[in-house]
Parts: structure tokens; C-alpha cells; sequence
């Protein structure tokens, strides 16, 4: 059992925990029992206690972007978003629901649980979508989607490049600016986007300010450790993204706690992550 695996071990992470979304109740059933045996380790000595790191009650929360109305009530800024269940919909009520959301405007759609741009579309203009869109959204009213579907507007700012803002431990180790191939919107290397290491002193420090802030959060929420020496785990690595515009310090596009792309292959924040996976329990 979970049990009896996690006592072997002196660290537990989910940093390689790879295609998580496309198994969402196998996952969450995972998280729930890893935490119940974690809790249940009281009576065992603590040498047989791992660490978990992230937290598994912030995997949870991070692993549907239903988080990121968490973070927009709490006043970070985010794109104009909505998150609905569209196998509730028929095709044509799904076109309505997309042009009510932003009439005549570009707007993105993406599974509410995905990495890597997987099954994400662009709508380029709400009003008169294309057979393809329509296949689409004929898909997720299908339940193509294997979760809810998030409508979001789409950011031109995204053409200038979005942040990645890397957390190890408490500290922001390194920021990388993703760029989209030329013509397309989606900034991961599969579909020809690049990454580059951005100089910190480039970065107005408002827009610093603002992600330190949303960091501040996230620890607030899933940074404790009980008196006890135990819990649910604590938060080692983080990965913050957003785009920085003339009238905004920050825009929230995405936070990864589960499994990002830190980038430790550029050396940046390799140290860091090390000594935390090392640390003594």
C-alpha cells in the first residue's frame, strides 16, 4: 500500500510527475490517500516519515487552473476568464456562451487541467468562428476534455514574450522569458517557441513586486509545517508565469507547483534545488 511505499523513502516530490491531467481521478485519489498515510505516520519514528514536496494540498489546488479565480479574487490581475462544464452545452449553445464572453474579440479555450498547450485553441474573432472551431467545441461538449473548459481572452502581449518566474525554496533563483514562433501564440518549444534567461535589472520592479507578492501568497496558503514535525508538505519549487504590459505590472497567465520546466539545465537554481531534495528530514 501507499503506506508502506512512502516510508522508504526519505523524499517524496512530484517535479517528474508527468501527464498527471490525463488521469485526473486516479491522480487526485493518489493525493488524497498519499496525504491520509502521511497523517497516519505518527506512531511510526520520524526517520520513517518522507518529506512531500509540494505540499499536496497545493498540488491539488494547482493541478485545475480554477485556481487562477483564486488568485484574481484575492487581486492579482489575470486575463478575462471564465470556466465552465461544457458537456452541459450543445455546440450551439457553446458558440453563444464564447461570443456573449467577448463579442467580436480573440479568445483562447483550453482544458481547465492540461500542460503544455494540449488540446489549447485560439478563436481569433468570437463572431464568426471556423468549421474548425466548431469541431472543437463539438469536441468539448463531447468531453474531449476530460475536464471543464476554461474561456479566456487572449493577451497580445503574448507576441513580446511571457516570464517565467523560477522559486526554489524561498528564493527567486532565475527568470526566463518564452517566446511563441512567429505567427503562433503558444510559447512552448513543440511548436517553435524559445526560452532565453532574463536579466533581473530588465524587469520593472513593480512587476517584481507583484510576483514576490503572488509567491507571498502561495506560502501563506501551503507553506506551513505543523508542530509536529509533519504535514501535507511544504513548498520547494514554484514556477510563476505572466506577461508584463505598459499599464500592467503583471499579468497572472499560470503558476506550476507540480511538474514545470524550471530550467536547471542552464545551471541557474540547480544548487538551490539540491539542497533541498537533500536536506535532512
Amino acid at each position: 500500500d501507499i503506506l508502506t511505499v512512502l516510508s522508504q523513502f526519505d523524499v517524496v516530490t512530484f517535479l517528474w510527475c508527468n501527464e498527471y491531467y490525463k488521469h485526473p481521478k486516479k491522480f487526485f485519489a493518489f493525493l488524497e490517500k498519499a496525504e491520509k498515510s502521511v497523517w497516519s505516520l505518527p506512531d511510526a519514528p520520524l526517520s520513517n516519515v518522507p518529506r512531500i514536496i509540494n505540499n499536496t494540498k497545493l498540488v491539488r489546488w494547482n493541478a485545475d487552473k480554477r485556481y487562477l479565480l483564486d488568485m484574481e479574487q484575492e487581486g492579482f490581475t489575470i486575463p478575462k476568464t471564465k470556466i465552465l462544464d461544457p458537456r452541459k452545452y450543445s455546440v450551439a449553445e457553446l458558440n453563444a456562451l464564447v461570443h456573449d464572453f467577448l463579442p467580436s474579440e480573440s479568445v483562447v479555450l483550453k482544458p481547465s487541467m492540461s500542460a503544455s498547450s494540449t488540446l489549447t485553441r485560439r478563436i481569433t474573432n468570437t463572431s464568426t468562428l471556423s468549421p474548425d472551431d466548431l469541431t472543437f467545441l463539438e469536441l468539448c461538449t463531447l468531453g474531449g476534455l476530460r475536464s471543464s473548459l476554461l474561456i479566456q481572452k487572449f493577451e497580445p502581449a503574448i507576441s513580446t514574450g511571457e516570464y517565467s518566474f523560477v522559486f526554489v525554496g524561498s528564493h527567486l533563483t532565475h527568470v526566463m522569458l518564452k517566446s511563441p514562433q512567429k505567427g503562433d501564440f503558444r510559447v512552448q518549444d513543440e511548436y517553435g517557441g524559445s526560452a532565453r534567461l532574463a536579466n533581473l535589472l530588465d524587469i520593472k520592479l513593480q512587476s517584481l513586486q507583484a510576483v514576490q507578492n503572488v509567491f507571498n501568497s502561495l506560502q501563506r496558503r501551503f507553506g506551513y509545517k505543523s508542530t509536529e514535525g509533519l504535514s501535507s508538505g511544504e513548498i520547494g519549487y514554484v514556477r510563476i508565469d505572466g506577461l508584463i504590459t505598459e499599464d500592467r505590472p503583471f499579468v497572472l497567465m499560470e503558476i506550476e507547483a507540480i511538474e514545470p520546466h524550471l530550467w536547471l539545465e542552464t545551471g541557474k537554481g540547480i544548487s538551490d534545488m539540491l539542497s533541498l531534495l537533500l536536506e535532512a528530514s
